[in-house]
């Protein structure tokens, strides 16, 4: 996982595969350092409704790459 790669949560790569909706983030930042606890991405995340899209740190072992940056 680098930064620019589009993520989805590991349990809906099988409704994304399928074209069904799904919440798809931008990877922004790698974390590291000794406070990141299990999250070490920081992902942009689009937003599915009418809310503003948001900015998390997730774990990267629940994220699935759907595409790769360059």
């Amino acid at each position: 996982m680098r930064v620019g790669d589009l993520v989805t949560y590991d349990f809906q790569v099988s409704r994304w595969r399928k074209g069904e909706l799904v919440y798809v983030g931008l990877v922004i930042e790698i974390e590291t350092g000794k406070y990141t606890g299990n999250a070490d991405v920081k992902v942009a995340w689009s937003s599915c409704s009418r809310r503003k899209a948001a900015v998390l740190t997730e774990a990267s072992q629940h994220l699935r790459v759907i595409s790769a940056s360059r």
